[in-house]
């Protein structure tokens, strides 16, 4: 570049020389004389020290630095040189012509360097110029570079904040499927998506474990998915699907499955379909649902409800029941009265006849009991009655391909209990040892006394300390898989065909047991291709508390009081009946008027008033009901001995005799002791002595 520039277009070049020779000196600032005038401004120091101190005071820009100096030497006076001024550019001035010391120079950090010898203006001129262009595009470098470093770290760290907050996302995200996936299995729910186009369907994990399979099990396909489905729904599932596409609707449907244990369990399937913008078909997406559970409780409910209709109609029928077992009842009583003189054979012929009356009077009772939910009696039974009972049923019942055994100890001991509901239990375990052997084999109903101690009772947990007796209902059929014995006794669960099981049956065992303080202990081993005479098969073990109070020993029947002449007006609308009690009262000692129904009854007391004792009133008539007539007989004489009966043998039944005065209640059928004596019961002694 030429020295020669315009001042105006050129600003002042403050120049720092640092040379220790005179002479050298002089030379640069004569050749920098000849340059435009103002154009170059020179500083002269001798030494490095002086130059820094130069430095701290007055800004230049640009320096020649001489590396041969009194107070430095070399390289290390340029080291020195840039340490203090980090931004002056820097001209070295060598005396020898040698490149490596040149380029080490410039490596160290100058800008430029010069041959003293062969300087002249326009070398010189030029170098200090490039020294200080040269400088600043570096520094503008170093500016950029140093901007470029701040944006780069703030980039950083805003890549930093924005991946940290990406990374709390996804685990919220995560978090959130995996909440999702808890509550579906929770809920026994899972979801589907099915691509109406492709016909692909997306199974999530929590759907297929609703069907006890392994993910990827359906593998996208509506084949595998219809092949768990019960052969009974699948029909309706497959027409279901193929009108949801025609009509554009939703899924909703309820079906059941068989889950690869063999259990049922029903499905509900909820969708929704998308359509595009031609409005047709493209996807549905939608979830499955287990509602087992809900349709066990509908099913309990139906059962519950259906009981009750059961019990309405026990209750009707039970009463004309009743009064048919009445007569029978009280003729076979009356019989050997009338027919002293009947051979063996047949006084035999009545008794069987009363015992079968008596058993069809508490089998009414047992079927009331039940289906009204009325808790029986507990009292301390022998079990061997109960047991020798339940052998007798089952051998007449079960297909003679089952062998029945029985083996009691002799001296076992008696339980408390309720007769009705022990029996229930025995009847059921029964039953479904003869559902487990289809091809016959060996049912076998045992019992003895056992006493458990502590070491029982650390591996039973169940169990207590005492004495107890335990009845053993064993057969040789196909024994239960080890993974559905713990489930046997669960309410609705049942292995067996549709229609063929409820799953209530061992669920009733299990609560009576219970409630009696026992517990049940089940051995089983699965049979296959096993000789029915093998010792294979299902164990049920129920273990009652035994009873500690004695069983007091039969005593004969007392003889039953008779009357004294008492006249007795007996109302029943069963014509039979009222003769036969007017029959058995004749006998006794007592007279008796008659009347069929309420009207006839008051026109009877009121004709013979004075002489009547007592009324025997049936509570169930037509047109006019016994507690009607009893209101209304107590209107003409409050004070009246009333004794209530009726077929229907029931709580409220006794309790709302009582309220109208009726405190003495007998049952049809009834026997001729327990008619006689609710009559004596109910007889104050005043008519006795009235009669005498």
């Amino acid at each position: 570049m030429s020295a020669n520039l315009n001042p105006s277009e050129q600003p002042n070049i403050h120049v720092l020389l640092i040379e220790d020779n005179l002479a050298e000196a002089r030379l640069l600032q004569e050749i920098l004389k000849d340059t435009v005038s103002g154009q170059f401004s020179l500083s002269h120091v001798k030494r490095l020290g002086e130059a820094i101190t130069q430095l701290n005071t007055t800004s230049f820009d640009v320096a020649l630095l001489d590396l041969t100096l009194p107070d430095s030497d070399g390289l290390a006076s340029l080291d020195v040189l840039i340490r203090n001024a980090p931004s002056l550019p820097i001209v070295v001035l060598t005396s020898t012509n040698d490149d490596a010391l040149a380029l080490n120079a410039v490596r160290h950090g100058a800008q430029d360097y010069l041959v003293k010898r062969q300087v002249n203006l326009d070398i010189l001129v030029r170098s200090v110029r490039y020294a200080i262009e040269r400088k600043q595009a570096a520094e503008a470098l170093r500016e950029v570079n140093e901007t470029l470093e701040i944006r780069v770290r703030e980039r950083t760290a805003d890549l930093a904040t924005a991946n940290e907050s990406l990374c709390q996302e996804i685990e919220s995200r995560e978090s959130i499927q995996k909440r999702l996936g808890l509550a579906q299995q929770a809920g026994k729910i899972g979801t589907f998506e099915w691509d109406l186009v492709t016909d692909r369907v997306t199974w999530s994990i929590e759907l297929e474990a609703l069907y006890g399979l392994a993910a990827g099990s359906f593998e996208n396909s509506q084949d595998k998915w219809l092949a768990t489905i019960y052969p009974e729904d699948r029909p309706n599932v497959v027409t279901a699907l193929t009108t949801s596409r025609q009509l554009k609707q939703g899924l909703d449907l309820e079906f059941r499955i068989q889950a690869p244990d063999a259990s049922i369990h029903w499905i509900a399937v909820k969708s929704s379909i998308f359509l595009d913008r031609t409005d047709n078909p493209t996807r549905t997406i939608g979830i499955h649902m287990d509602i087992t559970e809900k349709k066990q409780l509908e099913q309990q409910f139906l059962r519950a409800q259906r009981l009750e209709s059961l019990g309405t109609l026990a209750s009707g029928i039970a009463h004309d029941l009743n009064n048919v077992l009445t007569p029978i009842l009280s003729v076979a009583q009356l019989l050997p009265l009338r027919l002293p003189d009947i051979d063996d054979r047949t006084q035999n012929l009545i008794k069987i006849l009363e015992s079968s009356a008596r058993r069809g009077a508490d089998l009414i009772k047992q079927i009331l009991a039940f289906a009204q939910g009325i808790e029986g009696k507990r009292v301390c039974i022998q079990p061997h009655h109960l047991l020798a009972d339940i052998h007798k049923i089952v051998r007449q019942t079960l297909p003679k391909s089952i062998e029945i055994e029985l083996e009691l100890a002799p001296d076992l001991w008696s339980v408390l209990g309720d007769m009705t509901q022990l029996h229930q239990v025995l009847m059921n375990l029964c039953v479904n040892a003869r559902d487990a052997m289809p091809q016959g084999g060996i049912l076998c109903i045992q019992a003895k006394n056992i006493s458990i101690d502590e070491t029982f009772v650390r591996v039973h947990l169940d169990a207590s300390i005492g004495n107890y007796v335990v009845i053993t209902v064993s057969d040789t059929g196909t024994g239960i898989q080890p993974q559905l014995l713990h489930r046997i006794f669960d309410p609705f669960f049942t292995t067996k065909d549709i229609g063929k099981g409820t799953g209530l049956g061992l669920s009733a065992v299990m609560g009576i047991t219970k409630s009696h303080g026992g517990f049940l202990d089940v051995q089983s081993q699965v049979v296959g291709g096993a000789s029915r005479n093998e010792n294979r098969g299902t164990q049920i073990h129920v273990y009652i508390p035994a009873c500690n109070a004695p069983i007091p020993p039969d005593e004969d029947e007392p003889e039953p009081p008779s009357g004294r002449q008492q006249l007795i007006l007996v109302v029943d609308d069963e014509i039979a009946i009222s003769g036969l009690i007017k029959t058995i009262l004749e006998t006794y000692n007592y007279q008796v008027l008659t009347a069929n129904d309420g009207a006839e009854a008051i026109a009877v007391y009121s004709q013979h008033r004075q002489n009547i004792d007592g009324v025997l009133i049936d509570m169930m008539m037509p047109v006019m009901d016994g507690l009607t007539t009893v209101n209304a007989l107590r209107q003409i004489e409050p004070n009246l001995p009333v004794a209530a009966m009726s077929g229907l043998n029931s709580l409220e039944s006794v309790a709302q005799a009582e309220r109208f005065g009726c405190r003495h209640f007998v049952s049809k059928p009834f026997t001729t002791s327990d008619l006689l004596q609710t009559l004596a019961d109910c007889m104050p002694p005043r008519s006795i002595e009235h009669q005498s």
